[in-house]
């Protein structure tokens, strides 16, 4: 079989076509594109049935994602709160935003003390500054993604929530 060089021309501008289109393809999320960072966990007082958690949540991706809850062997439930907002000891799956939450691509939220954070309802070991938590970040069509967090020294101040 012969081709001619306008042939073969046309066969390799089509293959490099190809190429360029499939570079420019925002290839699927994964839960390598996904960090987990600066962690912590913290309490106001000793006996607290709860632990409030911050971290930053970074989306690496070129695909926006979402968040469908997050999870603690050590926890009871884990919802989101805000610090003006007094911890629910029996939350509601409905007032959770980490339950459906839109994380950008190539983005990074911050989830700190004075503001949105997470909350471990009915905390199942003693806190002990200085052990960790594992929780677990639950993407649609991602995977899992679990971080470590850390108990800081406890602040004592009673009657306030988190």
């Amino acid at each position: 079989m012969q081709y001619s060089a306008f042939s073969a021309a046309a066969l390799l501008l089509a293959f490099q076509s190809s190429i360029a289109m499939a570079a420019n393809t925002p290839t699927a999320p994964s839960v390598k594109d996904i960090t987990v960072s600066d962690t912590a966990l913290h309490t106001r007082y000793k006996e607290a049935p709860f632990a409030f958690g911050t971290f930053t949540l970074t989306n690496h991706s070129t695909t926006d994602l979402l968040l469908r809850g997050i999870s603690s062997p050590s926890c009871n439930s884990v919802t989101s709160n805000r610090n003006s907002q007094v911890a629910i000891q029996s939350p509601n799956d409905m007032d959770d935003m980490f339950q459906h939450m839109a994380i950008p691509r190539e983005s990074t939220l911050v989830f700190p003390t004075s503001e949105y954070h997470l909350i471990c309802h009915g905390l199942k070991v003693p806190y002990q500054p200085g052990n960790a938590l594992s929780f677990t970040f639950h993407f649609q069509n991602v995977g899992d993604v679990t971080a470590s967090f850390t108990m800081q020294p406890i602040v004592e101040e009673r009657n306030v929530g988190p």
